[in-house]
């Protein structure tokens, strides 16, 4: 009788977390938006970028180095882009949260995430308009249940300006930094 009691329990929460998530996805709870250092490229020049992964409240998202094995971590791949070099993507240290479906606190983002990369334009990339293009995979989950995993598409536009035009310093907010130097 407790067994089967337990079990009807155990069913009903599994019922009860699905239809909480029926209908999402880890990308209908998760956005992006690009972010960098400078207004302008030069050519020639080093900038940063960033991805901003901006998550719904009450979800969070695993973060790069998730605190167990079998959770899906966040990863941002960049596509190779002809005439820019992309350093490594930097993420930032997870959160520990401890959750009803965890024994041990996880290593999480929640709200806002920065995945920062320093990148240099070659002195030979043309003037104009530029994308560097990649793709984020997510998984975000709230306190009963995790959304499928989802790869996200996400582009950072940028215009390449020559080397001796003016360009300014952009998203203090995200990078404290003047002109793509740090400070």
């Amino acid at each position: 009788m407790i067994r089967a009691l337990r079990l009807a329990i155990l069913a009903s929460s599994v019922c009860l977390a699905a239809a909480t998530a029926f209908g999402q996805t880890s990308s209908s709870v998760v956005s992006t938006h690009p972010a960098l250092s400078v207004d302008k490229v030069k050519q020639g020049a080093r900038f940063q970028a960033a991805v901003v992964v901006d998550i719904t409240g009450g979800y969070h998202i695993n973060s790069r180095h998730p605190s167990e094995t079998y959770l899906i971590p966040t990863v941002l791949k960049l596509d190779k882009l002809q005439g820019v070099t992309a350093g490594l993507v930097v993420y930032p240290k997870g959160q520990m949260k401890k959750f009803t479906f965890s024994e041990k606190p996880l290593s999480v983002y929640e709200g806002r995430a920065v995945l920062k990369f320093a990148a240099t334009a070659s002195p030979s990339l043309a003037v104009g308009s530029h994308s560097i293009r990649g793709k984020l995979t997510v998984q975000a989950c709230n306190d009963q249940a995790c959304l499928q995993p989802k790869t996200i598409d996400v582009e950072i536009p940028f215009e390449v300006v020559a080397k001796d035009a003016q360009a300014n310093p952009a998203n203090g907010d995200i990078f404290g930094t003047a002109g793509g130097k740090r400070r």
